[in-house]
């Protein structure tokens, strides 16, 4: 009896830890259920929502390519010509690669126009879309996914009728490319077991996400919910079910595209859904088996506690990896708004980066108004704008537009917005994408804007460009040919025969055999020919033209035309000016023969008349000064001296006139001229002349001119005697003669000293006959020397200029051109 009272605590003990370790395991398993269970069931939630979402970008894809279809038909219906440019503009206008061709059948089934020329089909009189859309009712109609005659490959017809007046006259139709559409499905950034379907009414694929070529051609079976027919038809839902294709257990979400009956479905692996969670049940099991061990010590409230904060941590961390992967993850915006209060209430990354308002927080709750500019593009004011888009959404499920958005740097971008409609919680919620489209708006203006400056060029420069696809036929003018012409274009189609009509008779032969040229000798022609107006008057133009050729064949011409009428009527006039110039000139030129012999002879008579006089007044004054001098008194004396120096500096000045008219006459014997050996001459000159002064020359070496020899040594002894005179009152005269690098077609020098300067103010009066800057008492001249080397050096070609500063010496620069 004691010995069962002792063992009674030890089995109440090891039953008590049974059962707690029993109860332990059974609520961790228990746990481990309900996590599951929540994180499928937010799994259905995101892969309904995503499938949602995505139903509306192929909504979007389909109402494109719908629009595009009735432009094609519009052009067709207005003029059937002209649809192979809308069929290239639709094509173009349409994300690459997602139309494979656009084709156009008459009432018949017979193909009358098809983007491509490879082997098209030429009759669809069978083809589904064709017999539903004979009953002349006017819709969209989707066929089934076909293996394409053209490429190979899997393609979608999408199609409506040709109406006129109500009557059925064939269809226009479009084949989609399903492995464009898998690639749009595949651009949402899922796990690699994760797949998107885009499926028929019947269940047929349309595109899927991963094996999309093996899923064409497939259909999935009847037990699929949004295949059944037992049940009333929905929009949207969720089940769990194993792929059709490779088996994998998956959570799907669907959204059916009710106009189109076509279904969008996302299906979220088991795998990918609860990975989250493996890392959380095993670190569970480990804790489990830990606190079991721990119960002997009275742990149980400690485990029971650990246990809930580890069950809340992986519910939350997986509810986060969820969330990363389906929305934040997105590098495009996105975002919730409420159309109540026309707020965000929440947004991805993306949208943060794209808004710069600072981070998360202060973008949501941020009213559309503070993030669009003021007016969009059409004048309307932002508020009431986003109100019509948001009511067209709520309306009808989504709304496609673009948007001028502004920043709070006030920075302005465009962007393409799908807004979509959906329920949370009982609330109606609008769901947006936003895509930048700035830079193709750019590029839109861009090119609108070179168009219209090409034109207004080629209305500036009087040219015109034409082109002809010599397959079709097809010619095209540009505004600046009908102007030339004179042609109106509402009454006059572009024709070579419309153009030959304008183009003078005696020069029609000519024109069209330089257009057989183009093409038998493959190379860029040109030629001149008139044109005869209506009233008579002659235009003369400028042609040019070239051919392209693929292989042997020629396929396109094309050219331009320039009216060069002016050109030709002021090459006319100038012609005309340069024979009476020419007249006028030789007239000149006698006139001023004529007038040079008369100053040549003027100056001689004056130079020898004046010399005479002068002599003789400087002989009398000297004889009288030597005979009668000492009878005379002081101030006589000086008269004496005066008469006698001015009729020396007379004579200095009559020599110089002379030699500065000297200047203009006879040849120029130009040859090569060593400056430095001629500059160190008359340097050693002048230093002879005044032994007693003290002076530090510079003569750089290797300097050479070409030019006259006499004359620029003339150049230089005014130079360098002037340099010499103007420093006679400095300490030590420097004189330096160096090169000058001006970096043009010449050769340049410098002649500089550091003696009395002058003002620049009075700069322009350096090179003026007997204008002086310094007084004759304190230096001697005659003020003829600088116009004489001005004359030299312009008659050379060449040119000087002086600067100068008082009390801190000249600089003379000089250039002559090279021969």
């Amino acid at each position: 009896m004691k010995a069962w009272r002792a063992r009674l605590p030890v089995l109440l003990v090891l039953a008590l830890t049974a059962l707690a370790a029993a109860l332990l395991w059974w609520q961790t398993g228990r746990a481990q259920t309900q996590l599951q269970e929540q994180l499928r069931a937010a799994a259905g939630q995101r892969s309904l929502h995503l499938a949602d979402a995505v139903a509306g970008q192929v909504e979007s894809l389909i109402a494109l390519a719908d629009g595009q279809l009735q432009t094609a038909r519009r052009e067709w219906l207005r003029d059937p010509a002209d649809v192979e440019r809308a069929a290239r503009v639709l094509i173009e206008g349409v994300p690459r690669r997602m139309v494979t061709h656009l084709s156009v059948a008459d009432a018949q089934g017979r193909i009358v126009f098809h983007t491509t020329e490879r082997g098209p089909p030429t009759r669809i009189d069978e083809q589904p879309h064709f017999q539903a859309l004979s009953d002349g009712r006017d819709r969209l109609f989707i066929g089934q996914p076909q293996r394409s005659r053209l490429n190979g490959g899997w393609t979608v017809t999408a199609a409506r009728p040709l109406l006129r007046n109500g009557r059925f006259e064939g269809t226009v139709q479009v084949g989609l490319s399903t492995e464009f559409l898998a690639r749009r499905l595949g651009a949402v950034a899922l796990s690699p077991l994760d797949v998107i379907a885009l499926v028929g009414p019947d269940g047929t694929f349309f595109a899927r996400s991963r094996d999309n070529e093996a899923a064409m051609g497939k259909r999935l079976p009847a037990d699929r919910p949004f295949l059944s027919t037992a049940l009333p038809l929905r929009d949207e839902g969720t089940f769990r079910m194993s792929g059709h294709m490779d088996g994998t257990p998956r959570l799907y979400g669907w959204s059916r595209l009710r106009e189109h009956g076509l279904v969008v479905s996302v299906g979220l692996a088991d795998e990918g859904v609860l990975a989250p969670l493996a890392p959380a049940v095993a670190r569970a099991r480990e804790l489990t088996s830990a606190l079991t061990a721990l119960l002997l010590l009275g742990g149980l409230g400690m485990v029971l506690l650990l246990r809930r904060l580890a069950r809340s941590e992986a519910r939350t961390q997986a509810a986060r990896a969820l969330r990363n992967r389906l929305f934040d993850s997105s590098q495009v915006p996105m975002g919730v708004i409420d159309p109540a209060t026309m707020c965000l209430i929440e947004c991805n990354d993306a949208a943060v980066r794209a808004y710069r308002l600072g981070g998360r927080e202060q973008t949501l709750g941020t009213h559309v108004s503070a993030v669009s500019a003021p007016q969009q593009r059409n004048g309307v004011e932002s508020t009431e704008a986003a109100q019509a888009h948001m009511a067209q959404a709520m309306e009808r499920g989504m709304a496609v537009f673009e948007w001028l958005h502004q920043r709070s740097d006030g920075q302005r971008w465009d962007a393409e917005v799908h807004l979509m409609r959906f329920e949370s919680e009982g609330r109606t919620l609008l769901q947006f994408t936003v895509i930048d489209i700035t830079a193709r708006r750019r590029v839109e203006e861009r090119l609108q804007a070179s168009e219209t400056r090409l034109k207004e060029a080629q209305r500036i420069a009087s040219i015109g460009n034409w082109e002809r696809d010599l397959r079709s036929g097809q010619l095209s003018w540009s505004d600046e040919i009908y102007r030339i012409l004179e042609l109106d274009p509402a009454t006059h189609r572009p024709s070579f025969r419309s153009f030959l009509s304008r183009v003078h008779a005696d020069d029609q032969a000519l024109v069209a055999e330089a257009y057989r040229a183009v093409v038998d000798t493959r190379e860029l022609q040109g030629m001149v020919h008139r044109l005869c107006m209506p009233d008579g008057r002659i235009k003369h133009v400028r042609e040019t033209a070239l051919t392209e050729f693929d292989g042997e064949q020629a396929v396109r011409s094309v050219g331009t035309v320039q009216d060069i009428t002016a050109v030709r009527e002021a090459e006319e006039v100038l012609r005309r000016l340069n024979e009476e110039l020419e007249d006028r000139v030789a007239a000149r030129t006698r006139e001023l023969s004529q007038l040079n012999r008369e100053l040549e002879s003027f100056a001689y008579s004056v130079s020898h008349d004046l010399r005479t006089p002068l002599r003789g007044i400087n002989g009398f004054a000297s004889l009288l000064a030597e005979e009668h001098g000492e009878r005379l008194g002081a101030e006589a004396r000086e008269h004496l001296e005066r008469i006698r120096q001015s009729a020396s500096g007379m004579g200095q000045l009559i020599d110089a006139l002379l030699a500065l008219a000297r200047v203009n006459r006879g040849e120029l014997k130009p040859a090569w001229v060593d400056i430095s050996a001629l500059a160190r001459t008359l340097a050693a000159e002048l230093g002879a002349g005044e032994p007693q002064r003290a002076s530090d020359w510079f003569i750089e070496d290797g300097l050479r001119a070409w030019g006259d020899p006499a004359l620029l040594r003339s150049v230089l002894q005014n130079l360098l005697g002037n340099a010499w005179k103007y420093t006679r009152e400095a300490p030590v005269a420097r004189i330096r003669v160096e090169r000058l690098d001006t970096g043009g077609d010449e050769t340049a020098f410098t002649v500089s000293d550091n003696g009395a300067g002058f003002d620049m103010r009075y700069a322009g009066q350096l090179f003026e006959p007997f204008k002086r800057l310094h007084s004759p008492k304190a230096f001697e001249g005659t003020g003829v020397g600088l116009a004489t080397v001005q004359r030299v050096l312009e008659r050379h070609g060449g040119w000087i200029r002086g600067e100068g500063e008082p009390g801190q010496g000249a600089r003379f620069s000089f250039g002559l051109p090279l021969p």
